[in-house]
């Protein structure tokens, strides 16, 4: 009977025993500034989370006296620990932000809250939102070597180290974002708003990223998981004087335990802009501007996303839908012949006229990584429908035309389907390296329509291998090695425009001239191949120093825009024609950077050198176009070309509460003709410019207000004479900024507000890149904007 007694307590016993060998790990990820890291990822055998907003995170029925942690975050070095328990449960893990191979700089969306301080690689949250214009790459023009090619107050496209457009990658949680980037009027379709972090790589980037990042790449993830059992959200108020902007913008997260949901909605409604001038002048005349508001620049935005994902000890997968709508208006000098009836004054500052642009910008992306104990797989796929059309009032420039019976103000719609499909794989610690793997794939769509025409419909297939090895030779030395392999194949339609030939043939042309003409696309189908290389030591010879040398090759495949435009591109006032015998532009590149870095004081240097033995550009002929108002043959070509440059970071904190920034840029590059009389730089180059920024932050005792900073920043640029031929030079400019950010408990409801102005004394300057430089618009005028930012929390 005692036996039996002792058995049953045993047996009933035993959860209690098995449970007492359970553990509880807790614990919280900081940078090194003891600040929160959220979206962490913490591997424990094959057991995976992420830090939640604070930085922090849970391991439940750990039944191990032993842990071993991986903890990894982009931009910082990988932690591998061991924690024995049961003591402690709840531990600090600080990370050590890393010298990239190429130069990365992360803006941060959640956690990191010291505003202006660059930290080596790392910008805070509080940077993103202090430089908020409505259009995010307008945000990234602080950092050296980094520019923005504006059309008009709201739209902007990036240039890194004089390099755009097709040459720069920018993608959303890792996929490329396409639509109609080879033109300088045309936006980026991100929301501003729904930026979480963002990753920017400066210099070629073709191994990983594919051949258009040979200028450079920038990532925006937006794909944080909430943190969970909780549910909340933030609201986003914009205001702006200088085009009059009100913007609002408002998301909700929420997770369970392992699915989470995220939603967010945003509204952008502009005017005409202020421009500090009365008059600009065009093909030698002289267009008026009424009010110093530039006409029918007005536009407005509204977009929309969702997100629905799943989290597990070993997977996270997600699939987010996306949708962005632009309109916004051209000045009407800036389409066609200048019409001193079309600038008049309308006395409606928010309406949109023709001109005007339009676009439609649907995305899916699906997101799928399984973690493993010392690898992980990963497989991106995204579905993109980009339509972009250009409006404007009938009109023909040859007889015989007549205006479409459907859409007849319709100029010109391109509607690119995009399919991607990423895999990829990553090995950790594998004798001293990690490996990482993968193929891409894409495929493209274009189908045309208007009135008008300057590019082909087109198909594309593109297929990437690459592999990428960082071997850590010891603490202090790391080496990396990248190789890829790209195939593409590009088919184009033919096009043929009888109404032309029918105006030329009447005009005296002969017919074999009229019909080359009239034969605005031939059918052409192209293959393109090649490799791309990457060699790189990183060397920290002390904890304050740390060095690293790139050497490279890097190609790209020449665009449809390329091979096949014919007609006028608006705005330009020229003919632009494409040349179907382009070969892949190859380029070889060094890449250096010395850092120097204390507690209180940094230092970057970063030289580098391209050679492109074949750069694809806009050539000016000298022949003048049979197209009826269009000018000079511009004509795409290639030359051998030299891009050099270097760029200065330097950041101080002194007397603790101010910090000073100052970084510089400097670009120099130029054609390699054979003829040495015909050695232009190249097109669209920055102005060496200097950025100068000093913040103070305030000892409020007051626990309304809190980690309130006040700043003043300085930017110029020196004259830009190296100029391509035909483009106009542009004189040098000072523009003086300042602001203050602060944070106001409203209750229990910590409110962020963002108050600045920028060009405070309503300068009169030229963007050497902006799309209106040739119209001798000036940049905006003074602007006064206040971002108000409040979380919410259910």
């Amino acid at each position: 009977m005692r036996k039996s007694i002792a058995m049953a307590v045993l047996i009933l016993s035993m959860p209690v025993l098995v449970f007492s060998q359970e553990y509880n790990l807790k614990g919280r990820v900081i940078d090194e500034n003891q600040l929160a890291l959220p979206g962490c990822h913490i591997h424990y055998q094959n057991r995976f989370t992420t830090t939640d907003n604070h930085g922090s995170f849970s391991l439940k029925h750990i039944v191990d006296k032993e842990v071993e942690l991986q903890v990894s975050f982009i931009g910082y070095n990988q932690l591998d620990t061991i924690i024995k328990l049961p003591s402690p449960t709840n531990i600090v893990i600080q990370l050590k932000p890393e010298n990239k191979l190429i130069q990365q700089i992360l803006i941060q969306g959640k956690g990191v809250t010291k505003a202006g301080a660059l930290k080596q690689e790392t910008l805070s949250k509080q940077f993103l939102t202090k430089t908020q214009s409505g259009s995010f790459i307008g945000s990234l023009n602080q950092l050296p070597g980094v520019n923005s090619m504006d059309i008009g107050s709201n739209i902007s496209k990036p240039v890194i180290r004089g390099l755009s457009l097709n040459r720069v990658v920018v993608s959303e949680n890792g996929i490329k974002q396409e639509g109609q980037q080879w033109g300088a009027d045309h936006g980026l379709e991100i929301d501003p708003f729904a930026v979480e972090t963002a990753e920017v790589v400066k210099g070629p980037s073709s191994i990983e990223y594919g051949s258009d990042a040979i200028g450079g790449y920038i990532n925006i993830n937006n794909n944080l998981t909430p943190a969970p059992d909780q549910t909340s959200g933030e609201i986003n108020l914009l205001a702006k004087s200088v085009n009059k902007l009100i913007g609002l913008s408002a998301n909700i997260e929420t997770r369970s335990n392992h699915i989470y949901l995220k939603a967010r909605g945003t509204a952008l409604d502009f005017s005409d802009y202020h421009v500090p001038t009365d008059t600009v002048i065009y093909l030698s005349r002289k267009i008026p501007i009424f009010n110093q508001y530039l006409k029918n620049t007005a536009g407005k935005e509204y977009d929309v996303s969702g997100q629905l994902g799943i989290i597990t000890n070993q997977v996270k997968s997600s699939i987010a839908f996306s949708r962005v709508f632009q309109k916004t208006g051209f000045f009407p000098g800036s389409h066609g012949i200048p019409n001193l009836a079309r600038v008049q004054d309308d006395h409606n500052k928010r309406n949109i006229d023709f001109p005007f642009q339009k676009t439609t910008h649907y995305k899916v992306i699906s997101n799928t990584n399984l973690h493993f104990m010392h690898f992980s797989l990963q497989a991106d796929l995204a579905f993109q429908d980009n339509n972009r059309s250009e409006w404007s009032q009938f009109h023909t420039h040859y007889s015989g035309q007549t205006a479409p019976t459907v859409n007849p103000d319709l100029e010109l719609n391109f509607r690119l389907k995009t399919y991607q499909a990423n895999f990829k794989m990553n090995i950790y610690n594998l004798n001293g390296n990690s490996l990482s793997a993968g193929i891409q794939n894409q495929w493209k769509l274009n189908t045309i329509d208007g009135y008008n025409f300057f590019l082909p419909e087109y198909k594309s297939h593109s297929s990437g291998l690459f592999i990428k090895d960082e071997y850590q030779v010891n603490p202090k030395l790391n080496i990396h090695l990248g190789l890829r392999y790209d195939l593409s194949h590009v088919r184009t339609e033919e096009f043929y425009d009888r109404f032309l030939e029918d105006y030329l043939i009447s005009s005296g042309s002969e017919e074999e001239e009229a019909h080359q003409y009239a034969t605005r696309s031939t059918k052409i189908s192209k293959q393109f191949q090649n490799f791309s290389w990457l060699v790189g030591i990183v060397l920290k010879p002390s904890k304050m120093i740390s060095t690293r040398l790139n050497l490279g090759k890097a190609f790209r495949t020449p665009s449809p825009i390329e091979l096949s435009a014919n007609g006028i591109h608006h705005g330009s006032f020229r003919h632009e024609q494409g040349n179907y015998q382009l070969s892949a532009e190859r380029g070889y590149y060094a890449d250096a950077g010395i850092e120097w870095k204390t507690e209180s004081f940094q230092l970057e240097v970063n030289p580098y050198i391209y050679y492109f033995s074949n750069y694809l550009y806009l050539n000016p002929t000298g022949e003048w176009s049979k197209l009826p108002h269009a000018g000079q043959i511009y004509r795409y070509s290639q030359t051998k070309a030299v891009l050099s440059g270097i760029e200065i970071r330097l950041i101080k904190s002194f007397w603790q509460r101010w910090n000073i920034q100052f970084n510089s840029e400097y670009i120099r590059n130029e054609q390699r003709s054979e003829n040495t009389k015909q050695r232009y730089p190249l097109p669209f180059t920055p102005p060496t410019n200097v950025f100068i920024e000093l913040q103070y932050q305030l000892n409020s005792k007051n626990k309304r207000f809190q980690n309130t900073s006040v700043f003043i920043n300085h930017k110029s640029a020196l004259d830009q004479n190296r100029v391509a031929q035909n483009e106009l030079s542009t004189s040098g400019y000072q523009v003086v900024g300042v602001g203050l950010n602060t944070m106001i408990k409203w209750g229990e409801t910590p409110i962020e507000l963002v108050f600045q102005s920028n060009n405070i004394f309503n300068a009169k300057y030229f963007n050497h890149l902006s799309f209106y430089r040739k119209l001798e618009i000036p940049e905006p005028g003074r602007n006064t904007q206040l971002l108000i930012k409040v979380p919410l929390t259910f």
